[in-house]
């Protein structure tokens, strides 16, 4: 006699690409063929996929008549809705909590975010970490971490774990010492430290109002808005960059501290000791020093800002890259080599960009005196997030 018995089939995607939404594209795909029995189909694409080289950032990817995506580009903010991650963080972590995660994840404390619903949790850890761009967390970052590795928050080192809900009354029974714990199902967070009153104020109360202006919008504007903090504590490395004839470019700690004002000096005192400070820092000299240059969304976002140039060293720097001079030039040559471009483009336009300041700085008074400088009414609010209304939370508003 014959025993039947029902299989369910699971589809896992394994890369190490964080392409998060085409992956969650890719696997409903996938269900759809195995639902309709479309077997020969659902072979196909997992070949394609496997066969596949990586394309290019927004280069279109076609994998049969109905399958496509167009490569993500990680050098772009990330925005609400389109972004799955950004978008369950901020609906499910109110402003005050994201600040406080925020400040913790730049001293590197010990994190752990506990959630009942597992993909909330890895969208919370991932969301969380990406707001630290263009720096990235460098210590140990478990998303969903396994029963039978708890002991990992028991870990001495600096950490960023994901923990389901149902564990954490093991968690908390271990000897935990001087651990930031979020808990997004409560949305409430328990810290022994004092990390976001160690920011400047300044520096917190401009990304608080600037979160609760977005907080009913879609697009980059929250993204942004931790941009925009990062470039206010961390533009002035590149007037710390020294430059010798012949030599490499080096970068100057002291002269990095020192010649912000006394507010910033505690913080940034702490900031040159952080792996993430110094891994972007190795980033930007081998750029550099290689040749290459550099050209991104936080060097535009710095150039915008009050804090572009305002240091002797580093329009000394901007002069000699223009000039073609320095360790850079000895083996590259500007026009030569395109990988110089990015450098020498940067350059002759920041050139443009101090002369238009100016004006720009004066039109911005006369629009903040006569109403708000950004009102985001093009934006349509998020009123449902994956088929639920969202929640009116009054520090949202």
């Amino acid at each position: 006699m014959l025993r039947f018995v029902k299989v369910q089939t699971l589809s896992c995607s394994l890369s190490y690409l964080p392409w998060f939404e085409v992956f969650y594209k890719l696997l409903n795909i996938l269900a759809d063929y195995t639902i309709k029995g479309q077997e020969s189909q659902w072979q196909e694409l997992l070949l394609s996929l496997h066969e596949l080289p990586i394309p290019e950032p927004g280069v279109p990817v076609h994998l049969g008549v109905h399958s496509f995506f167009t490569v993500p580009d990680t050098r772009e903010l990330p925005s609400i809705p389109e972004n799955r991650n950004l978008t369950e963080y901020f609906v499910a972590v109110d402003v005050n909590n994201m600040l406080h995660l925020y400040a913790s994840m730049l001293y590197e404390r010990r994190i752990l975010i506990c959630c009942s619903k597992l993909s909330t949790l890895t969208a919370c850890v991932h969301g969380s970490a990406a707001m630290l761009y263009p720096m990235h967390w460098q210590h140990v970052y478990i998303p969903v971490l396994p029963q039978h590795l708890l002991d990992y928050c028991c870990a001495p080192m600096p950490y960023l774990i994901g923990v389901h809900s149902s564990l954490m009354e093991k968690v908390r029974g271990m000897a935990l010492d001087d651990v930031v714990v979020l808990n997004v199902d409560t949305n409430t967070l328990e810290t022994p430290f004092d990390d976001l009153q160690s920011l400047p104020n300044d520096v917190v109360s401009s990304l608080k109002s600037r979160l609760k202006k977005v907080s009913t919008t879609t697009g980059d504007g929250v993204a942004r808005a931790f941009l925009k903090s990062q470039a206010a504590l961390f533009s002035s490395y590149r007037n710390a960059l020294q430059i010798e004839s012949g030599e490499p470019i080096t970068f100057n700690e002291e002269t990095f501290v020192n010649h912000r004002s006394s507010a910033m000096r505690q913080f940034l005192q702490n900031a040159i000791q952080l792996q993430l400070f110094k891994q972007f820092i190795d980033g930007r000299l081998d750029l550099l020093n290689s040749g290459e240059g550099f050209s991104d969304i936080f060097e535009e976002e710095i150039n915008m800002s009050e804090y572009a140039g305002s240091d002797k060293t580093y329009h000394q720097w901007l002069f000699t890259v223009k000039k073609g001079g320095g360790a850079i030039f000895n083996t590259v040559k500007t026009k030569a080599n395109p990988a110089m471009k990015t450098v020498y483009k940067f350059a002759k336009d920041h050139a443009k960009m101090r002369i238009k300041e100016v004006k720009s700085r004066l039109k911005q008074k006369v629009i903040r005196r006569e109403g708000p400088l950004h009102t985001w009414d093009d934006h349509r609010p998020i009123t449902v997030h994956f088929g639920q209304v969202g929640r009116n939370d009054p520090e949202m508003v």
